[in-house]
């Protein structure tokens, strides 16, 4: 019923649009600059390639980036890692707004984002991005569309995207509007996905004393639903606008995924599933503008937004039937940036006020139990100053920010409930330099110390966390890691040949992690949150020669990037990605665009105190074959291929690898319709 109603407003709405044949042209930016002038190791991936590719999830998209993996928990979740951090130290953003789930609670937790009509994902590595969010150890991930277009749209262009998937049976469609009406802009976007249970190669899952292979990966599914509208109207004196989307999702927990055996009186054996299905709902309201040629400001941004977000873990079937887990999160956040100055002149000043208010909570089904994580209320405050100047001899980028955070929570051990208010003010900085001794040459060097204050979950959380299968338990008295990172990058392009490089290395106080102590309650293991200084240095290195041949532009490229994390009291950070090169070839001709792709990711062996199995390496064969048909392409034909070898391929950072392997060999197609 929901999404009949939604498919029949957008086509009532529709109905009174004046189509035109116009391309809508749009620019973004991290900060409201262009991407050039950014310093920080910054990825593009543009919106036609996400569009244009197979639905995956944030993480996958992002996996071929160097410096970049996805923490792979089933088909629907792949969080990103940036540099071996993970979690609340990589920052999603939505236009440049903190994505406000419980992504950051739980690997089993997907990236509550809208991968449908989007214009880009900006990636910026390292904590230099404090810029953008606060806590941004690793770095921040900006998903960019123009659901509120800050520039007035010229004509209309409707999307219809379709594409069906071998490896899960898979269908998706979507459907997407952006037009101009009586001088007030109008986006709409919905996707619809619905993909069932993976393959895998035969003999990837393993079974402890038996010998049975299979190449069916049980509760291994996935669906989404979701939609967004936006308006706005610009005019000389800036623009104003808002939105509203809603994203639901649903997906098994593969490794839960099992079928037992129960002798029965009157049957020899009867047969019966157990199943964890996880269930997310979110809303989201936001104001946004901009006022501009404002007295002594060259322009003040502004946004308001309201997050409401309910993610379910449920037993389906067997003996725990109808038990589950909710986390919760409303959330509240305004902001302001103060453009001071001409920011078109290469010296730059932003000032900015962010305020935010969320609630969390992990409640169990029975409401008898005591939460697993009571409710626990955050208020935070950042004040931050950037200015970024061009001089002769080098372009000079410094940021400082203030954050308070205030958590108000509780914990219950044994019959005593202790209540907590656990306040922290940090100050973050971040100074990057750049020069170009040669004309085809860039150096970058970055200096940053960020603090990142304990989640709630890492302060307060007390019980049982079934889709992760542990318990889990909180630490109040942890203090606020501090990120200090050195970061210098070489930059060199010379008659189609190129060189990007990146070394790091970050020191990390009070680095928190989870940590077993060898028991159990209720046949779950027992960890706790802890924290010891760490160390991450790594490197980043892509070699490549662009050329032209027989009218064809040919672009040959091969990437390596390693991250090391170790503890300074001895021992290995756990789950740090492996080492992967990356081979490329792209051919572009006409309208025809080829892309291969392989992966290798090497041998893992150094292992941490809580890590038990190697994981073997592997190689990925991916490709895609796009061809555009029409004056103004109004079709776009993809055909695509995953993992061509079929390999029996695991994720060394997951908690689930022995369990869930990748999908394997997946063959399919996708059609985009613009008009």
């Amino acid at each position: 019923m929901k999404k009949s109603l939604y498919f029949i407003l957008c086509f009532a709405c529709l109905n009174v649009l004046h189509a035109m044949d116009e391309e809508i042209i749009v620019t973004s930016s991290l900060g409201g600059v262009t991407l050039a002038e950014i310093d920080s190791p910054v990825f593009v991936i543009s919106g036609e390639k996400i569009n244009n590719s197979a639905s995956t999830s944030l993480g996958e998209n992002l996996n071929h980036l160097l410096g970049v993996n996805s923490i792979s928990f089933g088909s629907a979740v792949g969080q990103p890692s940036i540099r071996g951090m993970t979690g609340t130290r990589v920052r999603i953003l939505s236009n440049g707004k903190v994505v406000r789930d419980v992504s950051g609670l739980g690997t089993d937790h997907l990236n509550d984002v809208d991968m449908n009509d989007i214009q880009q994902i900006e990636v910026v590595r390292g904590p230099s991005s404090l810029l953008y969010a606060n806590g941004t150890m690793g770095g921040i991930i900006n998903i960019v569309d123009q659901t509120i277009a800050s520039k007035d749209f010229d004509g209309n262009i409707f999307n219809i995207g379709l594409e069906a998937q071998s490896v899960n049976k898979g269908t998706s469609g979507s459907f997407s509007y952006k037009g101009n009406v009586n001088d007030v802009n109008l986006t709409y976007a919905l996707k619809d996905i619905n993909f069932e249970s993976y393959d895998v190669p035969l003999g990837a899952i393993i079974h402890d004393g038996s010998p049975e292979a299979e190449d069916h990966l049980e509760n291994s599914d996935y669906s989404n639903f979701s939609h967004k509208f936006g308006t706005s109207i610009v005019r000389d004196w800036g623009y104003f606008g808002f939105s509203v989307a809603d994203i639901e999702n649903t997906y098994g927990i593969a490794f839960h995924g099992e079928h037992h055996e129960e002798e029965e009186e009157e049957e020899d054996h009867e047969e019966h599933e157990e199943r964890i299905e996880v269930n997310s709902d979110s809303s989201n309201l936001t104001i946004e503008g901009a006022a501009l040629n404002l007295s002594g400001l060259d322009k003040l941004s502004y946004f308001a937004q309201i997050n409401d977000y309910e993610f379910t873990e449920r037993h389906v079937g067997g003996e725990h039937d109808g038990e589950s887990t909710t986390f919760t999160n409303e959330s509240f956040d305004i902001g302001l940036k103060f453009d001071i100055g001409n920011q078109n002149s290469g010296n730059r000043q932003n000032v900015t006020l962010n305020l935010s208010q969320e609630e969390i909570a992990v409640l169990p089904s029975d409401e008898n139990d005591d939460p697993f994580l009571r409710p626990s209320e955050s208020g935070m405050l950042s004040i931050g100053y950037f200015i970024c100047r061009e001089l002769d001899v080098m372009d000079l980028d410094f940021g400082v920010r203030l954050d308070h955070v205030n958590r108000d929570g509780s914990k219950k051990v044994g019959n005593t409930t202790t209540l907590y208010d656990i306040s922290e003010s940090d100050i973050s900085s971040a100074l990057t330099m750049g020069w170009d001794p040669l004309e085809n040459l860039e150096l970058t060097l970055g200096i940053s110390s960020v603090a990142r204050a304990p989640s709630e979950l890492e302060l307060f959380m007390n019980g049982a966390h079934l889709a992760a299968g542990r318990n889990e338990y909180g630490n109040p008295n942890l203090e606020s890691e501090r990120s200090n990172n050195l970061d210098f990058n070489i930059k060199y392009e010379k008659e189609g040949y190129f060189l990007n490089t990146s070394l790091y290395t970050n020191s990390v106080d009070n680095y928190i992690y989870l940590l077993g102590d060898g028991t159990e309650t209720d046949e779950l293991p027992n960890t706790n949150y802890t924290q010891a200084d760490a160390n991450f240095h790594g490197y980043e290195i892509e070699v490549g020669k662009s050329f032209i041949l027989n009218n064809r532009e040919i672009q040959i490229s091969y990437g390596r990037d390693q991250v090391i994390g170790t503890f300074s009291d001895g021992g290995n950070v756990p789950r740090i990605t492996p080492v992967k090169n990356i081979y490329r070839l792209a051919i572009l001709q006409d309208r025809v665009a080829f892309d291969l792709t392989i992966k290798d990711v090497q041998r893992e062996d150094d292992l941490s105190v809580d890590e038990t199995t190697i994981t073997e390496g592997f190689t990925m064969v991916d490709f895609d074959l796009r061809r555009s048909f029409g004056s103004d392409e109004e079709l776009v034909v993809t055909i695509f291929g995953k993992n061509l070898l079929d390999e029996k391929a695991r994720d060394h950072a997951s908690y689930v690898k022995n369990e869930v392997p990748f999908p394997g060999k997946n063959f399919g197609i996708k059609l985009n319709f613009n008009f």
